[in-house]
């Protein structure tokens, strides 16, 4: 039997945070801050606003929307092939996204990240099984400062295969890496095959910025997938309780789910979560908090009661360094991310608030993935699991060592092989160095960059991509 989906929320009170949801659409609406969106809007039945730039949306705007929203998305490797489905029922893990800092594992201090950091993290998110999408994991400072998400994009399909996220708030760099999608594809309909998914957030309470909602108008009439992450805080800019903070960030989610399928009915959509709470004594945000996990499943329930595909981010920490409190926040954030039944969860490599990298948490991190995967994939039970026949015919007192059952299930995923945990005895263990995790992982990333890349984007393609890179830059 499949591991049962954690639940925070019963089924009224799903109902409950809707209809709260649609209250604060119809009666305080949302700002727009942009005259493209606005327009749509007030054709389509919205209540506009101009002055003021507030649009309200009646309940069957946005029921019709919720109707069209595609139950899946199939994402596509580098090379036009599909590569995965969200909303299939299995968690996809995801590298990245979007930090400052990496901590150089040859000083064990913290710096400014670089592109050939972004091309290493690349490699080795190619390289780990429990790692399915690339994001962004930092914004390199070596480079262009506004083109810098653009030298990061190139970094990866550089130096992975796999699916990407990105995140922006700008049109104009939001429609660069666009085209880079249409130069990997090698034609302009993306939407048949598309290779990333974009991130786009509403600021919260109840706004649009125009950068965010000109880019959320560009990706749905391309259909590429659209990653919808609002960020309320609680007492800051929603409510101070969980329920608040969830009713704020389900409504912002559904003004971009409306805007997006006004644009182009079927866009597909994914109902993003990136949780944050604020401590008010030290004024800062946490993502690694035990009301941030409990969310991670309230959001996936809300995602399934609209038949949207969900992310969140995880495994997450607030620590500063890999210590035994990055340990346990990473363990819960991500059970609660992945047992939640969540579609896409990001964030793999980070610590620190998400504002650190580093090689060796990927590697952790990729572990938890596989750890916690492995958990929810629960018990597979069926005559030749159950072994009668295997059991009956060792009988009492008999090996099970040389059985054709036993070598038939020995590499077939049953059982979990750990790659940085430590399951030596304390003498074997003390024989081999004593290592820690980190030491394991240290070794690991420097096998992993050792060896190099065997699958680096070559050719015409690159010179595409530079190519989109240098027209931006002459733009600013």
């Amino acid at each position: 039997m499949k591991f049962q989906d954690f639940k925070v929320l019963s089924d009224q009170e799903i109902i409950q945070i809707h209809e709260a949801s649609i209250n604060i659409l119809e009666i305080s609406g949302v700002l727009v801050y942009s005259k493209k969106a606005l327009d749509l809007l007030n054709s389509r039945g919205a209540i506009v606003d101009y002055d003021k730039k507030l649009v309200r949306i009646p309940r069957k705007i946005v029921e019709s929307c919720l109707k069209s929203v595609p139950k899946t998305i199939d994402l596509y490797d580098r090379n036009g092939n599909k590569y995965l489905t969200l909303g299939d029922g299995i968690p996809k893990c995801a590298s990245g996204h979007n930090a400052i800092f990496i901590i150089d594992a040859n000083t064990n201090e913290r710096r400014n990240s670089t592109v050939k950091d972004v091309e290493n993290f690349a490699l080795i998110s190619d390289k780990l099984a429990d790692i399915d999408v690339v994001g962004v994991p930092v914004m390199p400072q070596d480079v262009t400062p506004k083109a810098t998400l653009l030298y990061a994009v190139k970094a990866l399909y550089e130096n992975t295969t796999k699916p990407l996220f990105f995140s922006t708030e700008s049109t104009a760099i939001n429609a660069s890496i666009i085209d880079m999608m249409k130069a990997i594809a090698g034609k302009n309909n993306i939407s048949e095959c598309p290779s990333a998914i974009s991130q786009l957030s509403s600021t919260s309470p109840l706004l649009w910025e125009p950068g965010a909602v000109d880019a959320l108008i560009d990706v749905a009439t391309e259909g590429v997938p659209l990653n919808l992450l609002p960020e309320p805080m609680t007492g800051v800019s929603a409510p101070y309780t969980v329920a608040g903070l969830l009713t704020m960030h389900n409504t912002e989610v559904l003004s971009g789910v409306v805007l997006s399928q006004l644009v182009r009915s079927g866009t597909p959509v994914i109902y993003g979560s990136s949780w944050t709470t604020f401590d008010m004594k030290y004024t800062a945000a946490i993502i690694g908090s035990p009301e941030t996990s409990m969310l991670r499943v309230a959001g996936c329930q809300m995602a399934r009661y609209y038949n949207m595909p969900s992310h969140t981010t995880a495994p997450n920490s607030d620590s500063n360094a890999h210590d035994e409190q990055n340990s346990w926040e990473k363990t819960i954030s991500n059970m609660c991310a992945i047992c939640g039944g969540n579609d896409l969860i990001m964030n793999s490599g980070m610590f620190a608030t998400g504002l650190t990298i580093s090689l060796e948490q990927l590697v952790l991190d990729d572990e938890i993935n596989g750890i916690i995967r492995r958990l929810h994939r629960g018990i597979q039970v069926d005559k030749n699991t159950i072994g009668v026949q295997v059991i009956n015919s060792v009988g009492p007192k008999g090996s099970f060592l040389m059985e054709e059952h036993t070598m038939d299930f020995l590499f077939s995923g049953e059982f979990r092989e750990v790659k940085v945990s430590n399951t030596n005895n304390y003498d074997n263990w003390l024989a081999d160095g004593a290592p820690t995790v980190e030491k394991n992982a240290s070794k690991i990333v420097e096998n992993y960059l050792r060896e190099g890349n065997s699958k680096i984007l070559k050719g015409e393609t690159i010179k595409k991509l530079d190519e989109i890179i240098k027209v931006f830059e002459s733009s600013i």
